[in-house]
């Protein structure tokens, strides 16, 4: 395995660490230090023929350049953020309800619980009982505050009775698939009970952002909240054929999905970002463009 560590923002002055099963891609930056395996380290996935496992299921098992980007976004807040942003900050820290869809290893609920939040963190049977279930109990301890006693100390109900106190905040897994409908996998309470709707750099083909939507509006129409949002960060990936590719998901992709069903998009944050690119064996430096949208009804 290849630990992930991420710090907190002050004053928590602590770090959370994740089980992956590659090193991350895009997630790190400077002279922050990427894990580095031999070829004998990659082994066949032992979860290549578990039911409804797919390549996009894979790549669950790594970070992505959207998860930094998210977390950056919502959890350290920076004086020129526009003051919409700035109102998601507040409510992400003062206890509100997300469900994240695609959590992978669980970085960005998890992070988001430690600061307040309250977070459901959904994706494939595979990902929650190998990766998202025992990450998050590997933080309860790291993000322990034994001496915080400003925070709700019963678990929400609609993340009970298996809930795990994260920092402030509190956060349980469940499985999600997004070609089942959402009232087969998730209880009225745990859909209802929602302000925020989160995804990470989860939509890189285009058959992914058809059936994230889908479950998007599952969501939106079960929400007891007329306000609930959803807060999707999206790299924008080297596609061959630029913004008419078929196959890979595009921002002009993105936007028109959004708008075909009557909902509105803002972008809350953008970044250029460095990623290695392998060409013929050759890899070299190569710049992308990173984005957190907010998409409402």
């Amino acid at each position: 395995f290849v630990i992930f560590h991420c710090n907190l923002p002050y004053p928590l002055n602590k770090h959370l660490e994740f089980n992956c099963r590659e090193p991350s891609c895009g997630a790190l930056e400077g002279e922050e230090e990427a894990a580095k395996l031999a070829d004998e380290d990659y082994t066949v996935d032992p979860n290549f023929f578990d039911e409804g496992y797919s390549m996009a299921g894979a790549t669950g098992f790594k970070v992505w350049t959207g998860s930094r980007l998210m977390i950056e976004t919502l959890a350290w807040p920076q004086s020129d953020d526009c003051e919409r942003l700035k109102q998601i900050q507040t409510r992400i820290s003062s206890g509100a309800r997300l469900i994240e869809l695609g959590s992978g290893v669980g970085v960005v609920g998890t992070y988001l619980s430690v600061i307040g939040s309250h977070v459901l963190l959904t994706d494939l049977p595979t990902l929650v009982e190998n990766a998202i279930d025992c990450n998050l109990l590997r933080n309860q301890t790291l993000a322990s505050m034994p001496n915080d006693t400003s925070d709700e100390d019963i678990c929400p109900s609609w993340l009970a009775p298996d809930g795990v106190r994260i920092g402030k905040g509190w956060a349980n897994c469940a499985s999600l698939d997004w070609t089942i409908p959402l009232d087969e996998q998730l209880t009225e309470d745990q859909s209802a009970s929602v302000d925020f709707i989160i995804a990470s750099d989860v939509v890189f083909l285009t058959s992914m952002l058809t059936s994230l939507l889908h479950v998007v509006q599952s969501i939106f129409e079960a929400s007891s909240s007329n306000d609930t949002s959803f807060i999707l960060s999206f790299q924008r990936r080297d596609a061959k054929d630029g913004e008419e590719s078929t196959s890979f998901t595009t921002v002009d992709g993105v936007i028109s999905a959004v708008e075909e069903r009557g909902w509105s998009l803002d972008c809350l944050a953008w970044r250029p970002v460095t990623v290695k690119k392998e060409t013929d064996g050759v890899v070299t430096d190569d710049t992308s463009e990173v984005f957190v949208f907010e998409i409402t009804r």
